[in-house]
């Protein structure tokens, strides 16, 4: 994609044994010097490093994520408390033995991070203290996806970073081959689209331009928030739910109950209430996390909105 360096890093032919002219010598090729990379980060920063990261601190359960899907486990040398606190299975597992440098809410320790010696921070928005890190000349790239092509966008940004795109491209494109699966499933399938509101908390939800709201669409249902608003991460009332009807109510289990949501005011008159179709995700972080974690989180949503495929 276009925001993203398009940077291929050469392939060490170190160990390759070659004749001297003229002699029986050998010589052994050197190899070539890594060459600096620049990305541009999903807030428009341009971000340059020396050479390949392989000292990481990762700010954020997703971006934790997308370096162990990378299989770069061995170049993480800190994670924030919400990655060990949030990070869903099967990732959660090879958490175990990685440093923590505390909490990233609402700020980062800085001393926490400069002692692990990272040579790159990935990090999101809304974490407050990150400007103080250039004083030590720590790179720090903003991951931000609002789709599901950004988060495949982000993806191959960390595999560049790392030198690791060749893995990105993989990890990527086996994620294309699973969501193009489940959604041609549902295509061919299903015959309705019911409607859906989630709630993440307080009648906070996700709107029209989040990566969640792709994923409702890409599981057969229209999100009533479509009509609702255009922010990624809108709060609605009561009344525009209640007016919207939705069919099905899916529900954060670590923000609400189904019993708090079906007491709300007015919901006893919606579809959702009245057909006991008020959902609580199973694992809500498949869902919640810009990751690879997405592809489970299809599947999460399929389950409820469309059990009949059997998922």
């Amino acid at each position: 994609m276009s925001r993203i360096a398009s940077w291929m890093l050469g392939i060490s032919s170190a160990g390759l044994l070659l004749l001297a002219a003229g002699c029986g010598s050998q010589t052994s090729a050197a190899p070539p010097p890594s060459k600096p990379i620049t990305v541009v980060d999903d807030l428009g920063q341009k971000v340059t490093i020396d050479k390949p990261a392989t000292r990481v601190v990762t700010i954020e359960p997703s971006n934790t994520e997308i370096m162990l899907q990378l299989g770069l486990k061995k170049d993480i040398v800190g994670i924030d408390q919400q990655s060990f606190q949030y990070t869903p299975a099967p990732w959660k597992t090879e958490l175990t033995g990685l440093h923590s440098i505390g909490s990233s809410y609402p700020g980062i320790s800085e001393e926490a991070i400069v002692a692990t010696k990272p040579n790159l921070v990935l990090a999101t928005t809304g974490v407050k203290g990150l400007s103080g890190l250039s004083a030590f000349h720590i790179p720090v790239v903003i991951l931000n996806p609002q789709s599901i092509k950004g988060v495949y966008h982000d993806m191959l940004l960390v595999g560049t970073l790392t030198g690791h795109l060749a893995e990105a491209k993989a990890q990527v494109q086996q994620m294309q081959q699973q969501i193009s699966r489940i959604s041609q499933k549902v295509t061919t399938e299903t015959k309705t689209r019911p409607s859906v509101f989630y709630d993440l908390g307080d009648l906070y939800t996700a709107g029209p331009t989040s990566f969640i709201n792709s994923l409702i669409q890409l599981a057969g249902a229209t999100n009533i928030v479509d009509k609702l608003s255009r922010h990624a991460y809108p709060e609605v009332t009561a009344e525009q739910v209640v007016k919207a009807n939705p069919d099905i109510i899916i529900v954060d289990p670590n923000a609400t109950t189904v019993t708090q949501e079906e007491a709300l005011p007015g919901f006893s008159a919606t579809h959702a209430v009245k057909d006991h179709e008020v959902i609580a995700l199973p694992n809500s972080s498949y869902v919640n996390e810009p990751s690879p974690a997405l592809v489970r989180g299809l599947e999460e949503l399929v389950r409820i909105i469309h059990p009949h495929l059997g998922l």
